[in-house]
């Protein structure tokens, strides 16, 4: 049996020598073979646009199309709240590929300067996240509402048929008998006939008429201004919703405009649309879970405990809803719970490059709660995977530990608001200082100096 090597030459019958094809070459050919047949004109194309200079480079003679600027819109991610800019590759007038906008401070570090031409920031793609880049599939789901449906049958029936754009509009602003075909003759108004206080002089005369109703507590008196209210607009009740309840407010109202998630530029768009031309004050909208425990943590956080110098006493002044995060880029521990930057999360083109620069230079470490072993959590300096349900437990024996422990910044912590911190000469506060006393087992009042007898300055 021989044990020549596969590779050498074996002798033809005709006396030509063979060359043996080792298994790897065999397997890459018939791949090769195997598609080509399929993608014939595709690699044709291909070799077209790159076409070959030598053996061991190509040279492009075309203008890769997606990198035109004619090409490419400039817009905003709404795949989650983070909203990135983004940039979406067109071609043949469907959106064929999202990137990440490399004009964007989010989604590029460092971002390109705006003074950079369009027809070079076009050659640039910026990083995006799975989330983001998944748009197409919204753009284009196959269940996606893009025409004007109609009610075809009862309530609840499921029953719906299309109308063009302008029927739509044209019915909305009107009003009508719309649904007489299917058996419901009767009337719904439009926005025309809601819309029937138009005068901003009686508008704002009648909202301080009607604060003055709401802010009596008597109820003889309250009738009373209800009546003086009724003389003083009897020419204007029509416009009302009910005269003998005027704090309803006109029909305007009868206008509501509610929004899912409401970012910068539509709370614009609703004051001025709604608010001061409509005249309706009936507008809200709804956030998340995790949208609302954001919201309620950074009021929590930045409400100062101040002095009311009208009322002569210690007030809370109120909190700003802000999106808070940490300073990645500037942190040396973190602690991510329930979170991973590096597959989804909020803004996670903002935050891994940080997240990274910090890994590789060694200035972070960082700890990741979850249950799962993330893509994250397996580049952590320690994984702790924490039992669901049970990070409020772990967030508080960490708390204790630190206090234990005194590992904590206690002249800072001893800074209550901006005025200690000035005096201390401290760059910032926290009105974690303010303790609570803890009577019979129940969180009570604020703790104050003089219940420790502690010298209280005036």
């Amino acid at each position: 049996m021989s044990t020549r090597d596969e590779r050498t030459s074996t002798p033809q019958p005709g006396g030509a020598p063979r060359r043996r094809m080792s298994r790897r070459a065999f397997l890459k050919t018939s791949a090769l073979l195997g598609g080509g047949t399929v993608g014939g004109a595709r690699l044709q194309r291909t070799w077209r646009i790159v076409g070959r200079a030598d053996a061991g480079a190509a040279t492009p003679r075309e203008t890769y199309a997606l990198a035109r600027p004619e090409n490419i819109l400039y817009s905003a991610c709404l795949q989650c709240n983070t909203g990135c800019g983004i940039k979406v590759k067109i071609q043949e007038g469907i959106a064929s590929k999202i990137t990440g906008n490399p004009y964007n401070p989010f989604t590029l570090v460092p971002h390109l300067s705006m003074a950079t031409p369009p027809e070079r920031a076009a050659m640039v793609d910026a990083a995006l996240c799975p989330k983001g880049q998944a748009g197409l599939q919204s753009v284009y789901d196959a269940y996606r509402i893009v025409k004007v449906l109609k009610r075809a049958g009862p309530r609840g029936s499921n029953q719906w048929r299309t109308i063009p754009f302008e029927q739509a509009v044209a019915e909305i602003v009107d009003g009508g008998r719309h649904f007489a075909d299917i058996g419901e003759d009767r009337h719904v108004p439009g926005l025309r006939e809601v819309w029937a206080l138009r005068d901003p002089s009686i508008a704002k005369a009648m909202d301080a008429a009607v604060r003055e109703i709401r802010a009596e507590g008597d109820r003889a008196k309250k009738q009373a201004l209800v009546g003086a209210f009724k003389r003083t607009f009897k020419g204007h009740l029509d416009t009302l919703i009910d005269p003998d309840h005027p704090d309803l407010g006109p029909k305007n109202n009868q206008f509501l405009y509610f929004w899912g998630r409401q970012k910068a530029g539509r709370a614009e768009f609703v004051r001025r649309f709604v608010q001061e031309s409509f005249g309706s004050a009936n507008f809200h909208g709804h956030t998340t879970v995790c949208q609302g425990s954001l919201y309620f943590a950074c009021k929590a956080m930045s409400e100062q405990y101040a002095f009311d110098s009208k009322d002569r006493a210690m007030k809370w002044a109120g909190g700003r809803k802000a999106y808070w995060q940490g300073d990645l880029e500037h942190a040396e521990f973190a602690i991510f719970v329930g979170a991973s930057p590096f597959e989804g999360n909020y803004g996670p083109t903002n935050r891994t490059p940080r997240i990274t620069e910090g890994l590789a230079s060694g200035r972070l470490k960082f700890a990741v709660v979850d249950p799962r072993l993330s893509k994250t959590a397996a580049k952590a300096w320690k994984w702790i995977p924490a039992r669901p349900g049970t990070e409020g437990a772990l967030a508080l024996a960490i708390i204790r530990w630190v206090i234990e422990a005194r590992r904590f910044d206690e002249r800072y912590l001893r800074n209550a608001n901006k005025a200690a911190a000035s005096d201390d000469g401290e760059p910032t506060w926290s009105n974690a200082a303010w303790l609570v006393k803890i009577e019979h087992g129940v969180p009570g009042g604020f703790l104050r100096a003089s219940d420790l007898g502690l010298p209280v300055a005036t």
